[in-house]
């Protein structure tokens, strides 16, 4: 019975994870923004940037795949290119001071196929 609950709310977590990069722009608060620029692109925008910021990109199982320090400034922007990220679930997680923020994301690669008829 345990495994099943514990089944479920691992799945409601991972439909919640994609839910919230459904959209293309992802706003908390005044100073955290997120907005998927295109393929596997995001713009991250901060304001007020105070001291001991960062931004980190962490896997589904919590390691650190990308950690930048973010220097004190008025505001701060910058695009993130995923495209070296492999499919499976991440996590932004961005500290502005006291202030932390997760921001849950997903890559998954698709093929399609297509039929085109050849006139001769």
């Amino acid at each position: 019975m345990k495994k099943v609950i514990l089944t479920i709310a691992v799945l409601v977590g991972v439909s919640a994870a994609n839910l919230s990069v459904a959209s293309d722009k992802v706003k908390e608060n005044s100073s955290i923004e997120l907005v998927s620029t295109g393929e596997l692109k995001f713009k991250l925008t901060l304001g007020n940037v105070t001291e001991r910021s960062s931004v980190v990109i962490k896997d589904f199982g919590g390691d650190v795949v990308y950690s930048t320090s973010i220097p004190k400034s008025e505001n701060y922007s910058k695009i993130f290119d995923l495209s070296n990220l492999s499919d499976g679930n991440y996590t932004f997680v961005i500290s502005n001071g006291n202030e932390v923020s997760t921001k849950p994301f997903s890559i998954s690669t698709e093929t399609k196929r297509q039929v085109i008829a050849v006139v001769k």
